[in-house]
């Protein structure tokens, strides 16, 4: 992975968990030589675990509803001026203010070292604010200029957030949301976000600070998810058990969205897998990185969206004066698929129908002679 850092700062405030009392807060006023090995070694080493297996992502953007603070517009004036020393300095004194402010609110936030770092991976811009812990293999001097770093574990990362430039930039150019309750919403998120706790979800003041809203539209989300298993188990050691999968996955939403529950990707990745019996551990994690991927977006949990799932698992057959719903999984071209496609003749065959069914077609016929 080519990686090129451009700007970097630490920063720190103190404050312990069970208080809203801030202790010190230091804003240094010189940026980190990006030529040494120490702190490349830091910056991709907290990027790195944005994306390394096990870790799981939540996915959002700036928020619009007026109460996101002063991140989001000194950021963008970043973006559209150009990324100066002076400029990224101040946007990083501004982070530390940011989450002071909110941190002191938050009665179990706890303060730390806080790494503002911009740089380019795979040739994409990106602005990572992250709160490590110095210690283990996180080494700095009393300017806060690294000396040692090996490898970085999420157990010495509070919360990391990290933006996209290149997608911010993107989003910024597309028309205005339309909302339509037939469609899935277009994927507009830019920031992905990295913490501890229950699913690694980020702290809400953390988030906050920085003027964001987590989470993708619970349509959008439950559409990747089922996308998401046809596109994974295309590999040709596994499409003999997609349709299974498939089908596993789809069975676990709807019990979610019937007991009113969110989906939880770990369970998704879980079920999907179970179709592949005693060769499951070899795919299970796999599967679980590709769903949180900055392609795919699957956050952490979601509410099951329930009629993107009735149109992603149904299909409906209509013609003058009928019309038919049914699974997906039931159709085939073969003459033993439940729902069966003629290629050739165009037509669609049910196999099995219920007694009932049966019973009130037999009557109108009979009612006929």
């Amino acid at each position: 992975m080519a990686f090129n850092l451009t700007h970097a700062v630490i920063h720190s405030f103190s404050k312990a968990a069970h208080t809203l009392e801030i202790g010190d807060v230091t804003k240094k006023t010189r940026l980190l030589d990006v030529a040494k090995n120490a702190v490349v070694s830091l910056a991709t080493g907290v990027n790195g675990l944005l994306g390394k297996p096990g870790n799981i992502l939540s996915y959002g953007q700036f928020g619009d509803d007026m109460r996101q603070g002063r991140f989001p517009s000194a950021f963008d004036k970043l973006v559209n001026n150009g990324l100066t020393d002076a400029e990224f300095l101040n946007l990083s004194h501004l982070a530390v203010d940011e989450l002071v402010d909110q941190a002191s609110k938050e009665n179990l936030a706890t303060g730390g070292r806080i790494l503002v770092a911009a740089y380019e991976s795979d040739l994409r811009p990106f602005l990572l604010v992250a709160m490590i812990k110095e210690r283990g293999g996180i080494q700095l001097d009393e300017d806060y200029v690294p000396i040692e770093i090996v490898e970085i574990d999420l157990s010495k990362v509070y919360q990391a957030a990290r933006i996209n430039i290149g997608r911010y930039r993107e989003v910024l150019a597309l028309p205005a949301e339309q909302a339509d309750a037939e469609e899935v919403p277009e994927d507009r998120t830019y920031l992905a976000f990295l913490g501890q706790g229950t699913h690694n979800q980020a702290s809400g003041y953390f988030v906050k600070a920085l003027g964001c809203t987590k989470g993708i539209a619970s349509s959008r989300a439950t559409s990747n998810v089922l996308k998401a298993v046809d596109t994974f188990f295309i590999d040709p050691e596994l499409k003999p058990h997609r349709a299974k999968a498939r089908f596993a996955v789809q069975c676990y939403l709807e019990k979610q969205l019937t007991a009113r529950t969110d989906a939880v990707l770990t369970d998704i990745a879980h079920a999907a897998t179970a179709v592949l019996a005693d060769n499951q551990a070899n795919f299970v994690e796999r599967f679980k990185e590709f769903l949180n991927s900055e392609h795919v977006k699957v956050p952490a949990v979601f509410p099951v969206h329930a009629q993107t799932l009735k149109k992603s698992t149904k299909i409906k057959a209509e013609s003058n004066g009928w019309s038919a719903l049914f699974d997906r999984r039931l159709l085939g071209t073969s003459d033993k698929a439940e729902v069966y496609f003629h290629p050739g003749a165009k037509t669609l065959t049910f196999k099995v129908l219920d007694e009932a069914t049966i019973k009130e077609i037999q009557n109108e016929l009979d009612s006929r002679d």
